[in-house]
């Protein structure tokens, strides 16, 4: 409950936060703004907006109330679970331009790590590189950081290219240098770039890199 002489300041105030933590969960900050206030009565009304190239859809409404014989209102947020999901996903193909990939913001991305293996490596060491990934899969999951593994006999940028397709934020890559000398290249969906990790440190170095990410 708001005083009713403060009810715009605050719904002025509860609508840029909301359109700010809309833009923190999106892969595309810019792609939310509000449309004109409402006014009826003893209420107000604004809807925080995506623009999409297929056109603008509300994802949250925000109103002030007043009661009349009180002098208390209240700000309510109403959001439908289903489409704010429906908007995300469309954000994360379009953002993607025409990379065959789905860009999602690491807070909402269903796997946050995933591991490919680098096919040119002789069967043998192959094999023990899929069972590292696999390893590391599963202490990733011990950890509740959520990873993905690929289908480990493509070769190596179809590995990667299918950890795109499920909007996996980090590929860890293992390769020949990974069984020498226990470090592997761990990359950026959205830069390529890469930074080396050494597999005694990756789980502590992931857990690091998606704690408290905004």
């Amino acid at each position: 409950m708001i005083p009713q002489q403060n009810a715009m300041q605050y719904l002025i105030q509860w609508q840029r936060y909301r359109k700010y933590w809309w833009s923190c969960i999106s892969s595309t900050p810019s792609l939310f703004s509000t449309n004109e206030f409402r006014h009826e009565n003893n209420s107000a009304n604004v809807d925080i907006i995506a623009q999409l190239p297929s056109g603008q859809y509300p994802v949250e409404n925000l109103c002030y109330n007043a009661d009349a014989k009180e002098t208390t209102g209240k700000i309510t947020c109403t959001m439908c679970l289903e489409d704010a999901l429906f908007i995300l996903l469309l954000d994360g193909l379009h953002s993607s331009g025409e990379e065959d990939c789905l860009r999602l913001h690491r807070k909402i991305a269903p796997f946050k790590i995933s591991f490919a293996v680098n096919s040119e490596s002789e069967a043998e060491d192959r094999a023990i590189l899929c069972r590292l990934a696999t390893l590391l899969y599963h202490k990733l999951q011990s950890k509740t950081i959520s990873a993905w593994l690929p289908d480990f006999s493509l070769p190596l940028d179809l590995q990667i290219k299918e950890n795109l397709k499920m909007g996996v934020i980090y590929t860890g890559i293992l390769d020949e240098e990974t069984l020498k000398f226990g470090i592997f290249k761990l990359m950026n969906s959205s830069t390529k770039l890469t930074e080396q990790v050494h597999v005694a440190d990756f789980c502590k170095h992931a857990a690091l890199i998606f704690e408290n990410k905004t």
